[in-house]
C-alpha cells in the first residue's frame, strides 16, 4: 500500500466525524502537561488525568455527533474568552496603578477607568447614567 492510499483511507475514515477545533488542541496541551508532571513528580493522578484528557480529546476528533461537539468548543471559546479579558484587565490595572483608579459602579457593576485626581470626585457612569462619588488620595 502505497502513501497515496494509505492518505485516502484516513481520509474516508474521517468523513462524517467532527474533527478537531481549539477545544481538542487544549486538551491535548492539558495531556502534555500532565504527562510532564508525571516525569518529575510520579504520580498516578497526574497519569491518568493526562490519559483521560488525551481520551477524551480522541473521542471528541472522532465523534459523529457533530452539534454535541460544537456546542462545547464554543461554550470553551467564550469561557477562554473571559478568563483572557479578565487577566488582560489585571493587567492594565496593574500598569495604570499609578495614574489611574478602577472603580465599579455600584448600579450596574461596570469597571470604569478614571484618572487619579485626589479629593472627592463625582463620576457619572457611560452605561447605566448613574452618578456617584469616589474619594481618592
Amino acid at each position: 500500500m502505497n502513501f497515496g492510499q494509505w492518505k485516502y483511507r484516513l481520509a474516508n475514515s474521517m468523513r462524517g466525524r467532527y474533527g478537531m477545533d481549539a477545544l481538542y488542541k487544549a486538551l491535548l496541551g492539558l495531556m502534555v502537561v500532565f504527562i510532564a508532571l508525571n516525569l518529575f513528580f510520579p504520580s498516578p493522578v497526574f497519569y491518568f488525568l493526562g490519559l483521560a484528557s488525551g481520551a477524551f480529546a480522541f473521542f471528541r476528533a472522532f465523534s459523529r455527533n457533530t452539534a454535541k461537539r460544537a456546542a462545547e468548543n464554543q461554550k470553551y471559546t467564550v469561557l477562554r474568552t473571559k478568563t483572557k479579558q479578565f487577566f488582560l484587565q489585571l493587567k492594565n490595572q496593574f500598569r495604570d496603578r499609578k495614574t489611574h483608579r478602577y472603580v465599579r459602579c455600584p448600579s450596574c457593576r461596570t469597571t470604569l477607568r478614571l484618572p487619579r485626581k485626589p479629593g472627592v470626585n463625582h463620576v457619572t457612569c457611560p452605561v447605566c447614567k448613574n452618578g456617584f462619588d469616589v474619594t481618592m488620595r
